[in-house]
């Protein structure tokens, strides 16, 4: 009895969500041109028929909806260290970290959903060079208005978001490169001393 009472209180997934979630999960590892359709709904465990109901455009709309949904899940998280640190330097600082434990428990086999395929489609497939600008400008944007509400000048807020978000990023593909999340690590320590 109490089995069914928990379960009932777990919100239901939607095919849609569970299509995007695994696209997200897939790319993250493999990037765009290696995640395959019958692979996402396979894993996925919605019915194969609800994609193209829910993706009338297929595998690029799919995907862009992944990397919106990455995107946002990032920005959560940023906007948790946020508010339960004093800084934002505290703040991005261990974000780095966080960041490091999520690549060290998936043996750095995930990655940035992002960085994966705005490397690989950018320059080829419009909307998914979109959603990863928008992304990236979404988080920029988080850390310079915490940087301005610090009191940093608009301009110099922006420059250290930029700085802030190309060294996440480029250390996250240190940190896959070498099995290792040393580098994200030493960049969160470089940011403390940044942002200060």
């Amino acid at each position: 009895m109490a089995r069914s009472t928990a379960a009932a209180k777990q919100p239901r997934v939607s095919a849609r969500d569970r299509f995007v979630a695994m696209t997200a999960k897939l790319m993250s590892r493999r990037g765009y041109a290696g995640t395959g359709l019958n692979e996402i709904v396979e894993k996925s465990g919605a019915p194969k028929g609800s994609l193209y109901h829910y993706f009338p455009a297929g595998k690029e709309q799919l995907a862009a909806a992944a990397v919106d949904w990455a995107s946002a899940r990032f920005m959560a998280t940023l906007h948790d260290e946020l508010a339960a640190s004093g800084t934002v330097a505290e703040a991005i600082g261990n974000l780095a970290e966080t960041i490091a434990g999520w690549l060290e428990a998936s043996k750095f086999r995930d990655g940035s959903p992002l960085t994966i395929v705005a490397v690989e489609t950018g320059p080829f497939i419009e909307p998914l060079r979109l959603a990863c600008e928008a992304g990236y400008r979404d988080w920029a944007e988080a850390i310079a208005a915490a940087l301005r509400a610090e009191g940093r000048k608009p301009a110099e807020a922006a420059d250290l978001a930029l700085l802030a978000v190309t060294s996440l990023e480029g250390a996250v593909i240190l940190a896959r490169t070498q099995h290792s999340a040393e580098p994200l690590r030493q960049i969160g320590r470089l940011l403390r001393r940044s942002l200060k």
